[in-house]
């Protein structure tokens, strides 16, 4: 396989088109190749929590560092709760491992052990060990490795922190400006930033002035968006086409991503992301029947689903609420 493929392979993974990444066939072991589309292949498996189908490509014979990160990862992931510190461990000892390669100069390219750091981190967020994780990944060290930059910004949203997000993004746009993965960093901190400080403004009536307060920032994680749902292979990516829709209903644009979402549940009926977008834009478009719909669906398909936890957990709040108060009988 030649670079432009790999390439090719690289940014789909990036754009979040796992199925294809999943079914694309591996070259042979011989191939200088083999093992990026091997770990690419094999990451895509675990996105889509294909763990099994994960493990099975991960060849025994192979002990170079990224596979054997990945496989601890994998058996973090399906392993039962109590039962995780062994891949934990084997992934700290993998972390000191790709170091101690650094600094002899065994490594000298640092090649898989940003991979490596970013499957440990990748455990310690679902530990939510986030301080660890941040530790492991270099942030604030400028880090030049652009997944682990990646990790380090999500993180940071995570705990809404776009201020140190921003600066990891500012100081990694210096040596990777060229980078998808850059361009998709900025448009998820343009959208982050919107979402976090005019939540309110999307309960009836909306104000989509005080939303393009916000234009600039989502202007240009539409571009990249558009940009990106029109290359090559988005045609068949809900996860691309599911941002595009967002980045419409963020601006106000309610029937454009109202299609988008659409087009992206017609690639695949139950991506989660596109249904939990599909019930906020029927919600404020008014359409009770698909706001039953899409709630439903994503209820069947994935009933754990941050957004249904986050609705469960309001209720409950607000029962608890009403509980103390009583209806005066009084006229």
């Amino acid at each position: 396989m030649d670079s432009d493929s790999l390439y090719y392979l690289r940014n789909q993974f990036y754009l979040g088109n796992f199925k294809y990444l999943c079914d694309n066939p591996l070259p042979a072991q011989s191939e200088p190749s083999y093992l990026s589309t091997l770990c690419y292949s094999v990451r895509s498996h675990i996105a889509l929590k294909n763990y099994p189908a994960a493990l099975s490509l991960l060849p025994t014979s192979n002990t170079s560092e990224p596979v054997r990160a990945l496989r601890a990862l994998v058996n973090y992931l399906q392993s039962a709760p109590g039962q995780k510190d062994a891949a934990l461990e084997e992934l700290r000892d993998l972390c000191l491992e790709v170091e101690e390669d650094s600094a002899t100069g065994q490594d000298e390219e640092g090649a898989g052990a940003g991979l490596v750091k970013v499957a440990a981190a990748t455990a310690f967020v679902n530990e939510k060990e986030l301080e660890e994780a941040l530790t492991t990944l270099g942030a604030g060290c400028k880090s030049r490795d652009i997944e682990c930059v990646a990790l380090i910004v999500y993180i940071y949203l995570s705990i809404a922190r776009a201020d140190l997000a921003k600066k990891e993004y500012e100081a990694a746009k210096k040596w990777a400006d060229d980078s998808l993965l850059i361009q998709m960093i900025e448009a998820t901190i343009g959208l982050a930033v919107v979402c976090t400080s005019h939540l309110h403004i999307f309960v009836p009536p909306i104000d989509f002035g005080l939303i393009m307060q916000g234009s600039s920032t989502l202007q240009t994680a539409q571009y990249i968006y558009d940009e990106q749902a029109s290359s090559p292979g988005s045609s068949t990516n809900p996860s691309i086409l599911t941002a595009k829709g967002i980045t419409q209903l963020l601006l106000g644009k309610l029937a454009e991503a109202d299609n988008s979402l659409s087009e992206a549940l017609t690639i695949d009926a139950a991506y989660s992301e596109a249904l939990a977008a599909k019930v906020v834009v029927a919600e404020l478009r008014g359409r009770k029947a698909d706001v039953e719909t899409a709630s439903s669906r994503l209820i069947s398909a994935h009933g754990d689903h941050p957004m249904l936890r986050d609705l469960k957990e309001k209720s409950s709040a607000f029962d608890a609420a009403a509980a103390k108060f009583t209806v005066s009988s009084a006229a």
